[in-house]
């Protein structure tokens, strides 16, 4: 066991405290506790956290943090000896994201070409079938001078039935051109909803909380977990959604469309994907412990 985490141990043990009552207050899971006393800081998710975790610690048992990172700063790890990166938010979440839908003109818009086309297929159509039925009638009611008078009104007599018939086609044609107008219809609206857009901008960060502010229709949320994290969600009255610690592998979803303001308050942001209308949320602050406010502008 170090000279630090036997240090930090006895202020505990001072005021009382379980490795229980002490993840629960500093949202840091047991293990990592236990791994500070005993000087195993090669455990912990990453040097940079082997210090805030330290400072957390300290201060939740009383001590003042600056003073003990002077006295054991040979025990402590050096962030900046650290050569790999830390990995990104997307590389540790375990759970998949969803991609975002992405919207292609060029299909919306080629039934909207087809049906156009078939429409001047239609009126085409019936317009040669127009013409060929009036150059039929009007060879019918030629007159002949050689036949008699009698014989034209009885062999005419069965040209009503022919304009009847061509009365009855262009009808039938007419509405197979005004049920083919709701589908264009459609498909413009198709084409309206996939020009859909969602921006979410950072506008500024001030302690622990991020800013952002949506321009959207929707504002969908989902939340996923790739380890254990304190969170808690509301909105700008103070109405709580939701205040627990999820387990792994769980996810949250809401639909928070009329909400101006929603406040999401991470323990362990590391552990946490935040996704807003189907895209990733990347958290400003390189640190554990962080808050992210979101004001919805359509709706102000």
């Amino acid at each position: 066991m170090s000279e630090l985490g036997q240090h930090l141990r006895e202020a505990r043990e001072e005021k009382g405290l379980s490795l229980e009552d002490l993840q629960r207050s500093t949202k840091i899971q047991k293990r990592y506790l236990l791994a500070i006393e005993e000087g195993r800081f090669d455990t912990l998710p990453g040097l940079f956290y082997a210090r805030a975790f330290v400072k957390t610690y300290a201060e939740a048992v009383g001590l003042d943090p600056e003073p003990l990172f002077d006295q054991y700063r040979n025990e402590l790890p050096n962030p900046q000896k650290e050569s790999i990166d830390l990995p990104s938010r997307s590389e540790r979440s375990k759970s998949p994201v969803r991609q975002p839908k992405k919207s292609s003109k060029a299909p919306a818009f080629l039934p909207a070409v087809i049906a156009l086309a078939f429409l001047v297929v239609i009126a085409l159509g019936i317009w040669l079938v127009t013409q060929s039925i009036g150059g039929e009638r009007d060879a019918a009611i030629a007159p002949d001078p050689e036949e008699n008078v009698d014989a034209d009104f009885s062999e005419g007599a069965t040209e009503p039935e022919a304009d009847e018939e061509a009365e009855g086609d262009q009808e039938a044609a007419n509405e197979d051109a005004v049920e083919e107008e709701p589908a264009v219809e459609e498909e413009e609206e198709e084409e309206e909803t996939s020009s859909e857009t969602s921006t979410l901008n950072l506008l500024n960060s001030s302690g622990n909380t991020s800013y952002f502010e949506l321009e959207a229709d929707r504002f969908d949320v989902v939340i996923q977990f790739s380890d254990s994290s304190y969170v808690d969600v509301k909105n700008g009255l103070g109405n709580m959604f939701f205040s627990g610690q999820p387990a792994s592998g769980e996810e949250l979803e809401y639909d928070f469309q009329g909400e101006e303001e929603v406040e999401f308050n991470f323990g362990a942001s590391q552990n946490v994907t935040l996704i807003v209308n189907d895209e990733e949320v990347d958290f400003p602050l390189e640190i554990i412990h962080q808050k992210i406010n979101i004001t919805n502008s359509v709706n102000d």
